[in-house]
């Protein structure tokens, strides 16, 4: 891959990653899940699978933020071009997320978390997508 490409696509990798934040602080539910892959593996810190599927995902963020305030934020992507449709990249990330009532799982009012995520990314129909991911948090403040 040519130097020129190969900026292009870390250009095109960091903007999918700045959608993925604002689709989820917005609740843009439908054009989150259209940057996953459809075989999306959401991994564990301990490598297990948590969640497949881009579909999925999307909807589990919705069934968690659909009732917060939220902002994400990612720092200094670290993306690694392997090939003309295959990539990696880690993010250095905060969340600050507050819900009306509380998270429908785990039952906090408001959180902030910090730690990095780890990722693939796959070209699918033209454009990148994310194929895996990983939150793996520092620190997380509950309340």
């Amino acid at each position: 891959m040519e130097s020129l490409q190969r900026l292009q696509a870390i250009e095109e990798i960091r903007l999918l990653k700045a959608r993925y934040f604002r689709f989820m602080d917005t609740k843009q539910w439908a054009a989150l899940a259209d940057l996953f892959m459809p075989d999306l593996q959401v991994l564990r810190p301990d490598g297990g699978v948590y969640l497949q599927g881009g579909a999925e995902f999307a909807a589990s963020l919705k069934h968690s933020l659909e009732h917060s305030v939220s902002v994400h934020q990612g720092f200094m992507g670290e993306i690694e071009i392997l090939g003309a449709e295959n990539a990696t990249g880690i993010w250095a990330m905060q969340d600050v997320i507050e819900w009306h009532g509380k998270h429908p799982v785990q039952g906090w009012k408001s959180i902030i978390g910090r730690g990095h995520y780890h990722e693939t990314y796959r070209k699918h129909e033209r454009a990148w997508r994310i194929a895996s991911l990983c939150l793996i948090r520092l620190r997380l403040d509950t309340a």
